[in-house]
């Protein structure tokens, strides 16, 4: 004799060889899938590479900030790692500009110089009272051809204008022979002459002396 079940639908039993209920028309046996398994895999793959990163950022930073003062000794625990910040150190300021032992001119009125016209010299060569007053006479006349004297052996300033308080263009070393273009005009107590290198074109007014020796001479 063949077993019986009971048809879950109908609540009848029936052979157990049948499939469907006879009543019903619908299967004897519930059969449930089975749920399909997650796939773990994907998860565990994401994780290990957030962990991979989270431990390569912590090495970067521990190379940058931390291995450095271990190496060196000087890091305690708990301390903070320094940032350093380059700096830039200046010379001291009176070590940046160029020095500069002539007065500078103000931006005020320029001071008037006045060129004194005396009378003609002579063609005769030799000295004449070009300032009158003053402890030294003049060996130079316009026109003259003259050179910066070997001794003393530094070189004549030559200036914008026939004072100390004018700017200095430039400088006339020992033997450059120049010319004698205006003058003379007297001045803080020197004679000036306005002259022009022959070798340069250096243009400007420069002192021929004073009373201890001439600065600038004539060219025999």
């Amino acid at each position: 004799m063949n077993p019986l079940v009971r048809c879950p639908h109908c609540g009848h039993y029936h052979q157990a060889t049948l499939e469907y209920c006879p009543d019903t028309g619908l299967p004897i046996y519930i059969t449930t899938k089975p749920e399909p398994q997650k796939d773990n895999r994907k998860v565990l793959v994401g994780l290990a590479i957030a962990a991979g990163i989270m431990a390569l950022i912590a090495c970067i930073l521990l190379s940058i900030f931390v291995l450095p003062r271990f190496l060196s000794g000087s890091f305690s625990p708990g301390e903070q790692a320094p940032v350093i910040v380059p700096s830039l150190t200046l010379a001291p300021l009176e070590t940046r500009f160029a020095e500069n032992n002539t007065p500078v001119p103000t931006a005020t009125e320029e001071p008037m110089i006045e060129v004194t016209s005396t009378s003609e010299p002579s063609a005769t060569p030799g000295v004449w009272d070009a300032c009158p007053g003053y402890d030294y006479l003049s060996q130079l006349r316009t026109g003259m051809q003259a050179q910066v004297a070997l001794e003393p052996s530094d070189p004549n300033r030559v200036r914008e204008q026939p004072t100390t308080s004018a700017n200095i263009v430039g400088y006339i070393y020992p033997g450059g022979e120049v010319e004698i273009l205006e003058g003379p005009a007297c001045e803080e107590g020197w004679i000036w002459w306005k002259v022009r290198e022959n070798e340069t074109n250096l243009e400007g007014w420069t002192a021929e002396g004073d009373v201890n020796g001439y600065w600038v001479i004539p060219i025999p």
